[in-house]
């Protein structure tokens, strides 16, 4: 199997693949790891091109010769391993344009099974960013713009080749993230939950997150507190929460804000359409607008909706449901028999 794996510049992508080779190494699986900026720089060198920390000021011919030598030589390595993940970035903001990361001719060379998207916590991408020479002083707005277009035509390139995608959270389970990959029958869903409405009990929020972890040892589990972008934005711009690990991203703007909120939407939507199911944690009578747009969103997409919620029942919530359970154990034994698998 070969996979494309994209993510912006300080993505968290490349620190990623180094934990996750580590892991295939002790698993015993014949990975090859190739990031495709390396060969290129390696590529160019061998003709006495030499790409600075700025490489994208280089000439496009090169660049595109450049990346042109490396997918071959990559595509020739990748032979010798069972599985084969490639490093590359679907597009670059680069002096307020957007850059081309590959070709399609590149794709026809590489032929991948799967493309993953890697995303991050935007604080912690910028703090990256500031520490380079290449990316520092790239404003929130204009990180916010590159991260949706490196998603979406990393997307877009999936349904183009008719190839699985999924969004991948630089902080995704590393057991988790290998099932995802390798094993491809084992079921997948999206944990739903209040986080808003519990943000005052943070033990609760742990407590369901807690019981995610627990079903990742049948299931592949997508959370959205993977990111935790939103608690940034409730917190403020300037406030730092301990308890979620929430950093500042500085001076945020309205418009920033507002393109975070929007990001979070449809990153969690996607985390929803890439699953088989969505599997709802409600302890609360609450209304929480988020979760009921999951479920809103799941229903329209066929996803099946399975909730624990032991309150009194709205007809409304109950529509959005195929099941509703009044304990974690029920819907846990429910799961573990209908889609035919075992705790570990």
């Amino acid at each position: 199997m070969k996979i494309i794996c994209t993510g912006i510049s300080c993505s968290g992508r490349k620190e990623l693949m180094t934990d996750f080779a580590s892991f295939c190494v002790q698993k015993g699986l014949n990975v090859g790891f190739f990031n495709v900026v390396d060969f290129m720089r390696r590529v160019a060198a061998e003709s006495n091109v030499d790409f600075t920390e700025k490489v994208l000021d280089s000439d496009p011919a090169v660049l595109s010769l450049a990346r042109r030598a490396a997918f071959y030589e990559i595509a020739q390595l990748a032979a010798d391993y069972q599985h084969a993940v490639i490093g590359l970035h679907a597009c670059f903001r680069w002096r307020g344009s957007l850059l081309e990361g590959f070709s399609p001719k590149d794709i026809e060379i590489i032929q991948p099974d799967m493309l993953i998207n890697v995303v991050d916590n935007i604080a912690d991408i910028s703090e990256r960013m500031e520490g380079t020479v290449q990316w520092s002083g790239m404003g929130k707005g204009e990180l916010n713009v590159w991260l949706d277009e490196e998603e979406f035509l990393t997307r877009q390139l999936a349904r183009l080749i008719e190839k699985p995608y999924y969004a991948v959270a630089k902080q995704h389970d590393l057991p988790n993230f290998y099932e995802l990959l390798f094993s491809p029958k084992k079921p997948i869903f999206y944990l739903s939950y209040p986080i808003t409405l519990l943000a005052d009990t943070p033990e609760k929020i742990e407590e369901i997150r807690e019981m995610g972890e627990r079903l990742s040892r049948s299931f592949i589990v997508f959370d959205p507190l993977s990111i935790k972008d939103m608690a940034l934005v409730t917190a403020g711009a300037e406030a730092v929460d301990s308890t979620q690990g929430v950093k500042t991203v500085g001076e945020m703007d309205d418009d920033v804000i507002e393109q975070i909120k929007t990001r979070t939407i449809s990153r969690d939507y996607q985390f929803v359409h890439q699953g088989d199911f969505v599997v709802v944690i409600y302890p609360t009578d609450k209304l929480s607008p988020g979760v009921l747009s999951e479920m809103n969103y799941a229903s329209r997409h066929n996803k099946p909706v399975y909730a624990v919620y032991s309150e009194t029942r709205s007809i409304f919530f109950e529509n959005l449901c195929d099941k509703i359970f009044d304990t974690f154990e029920e819907l846990e034994d429910f799961l573990h028999e209908t889609y035919n698998v075992g705790e570990g």
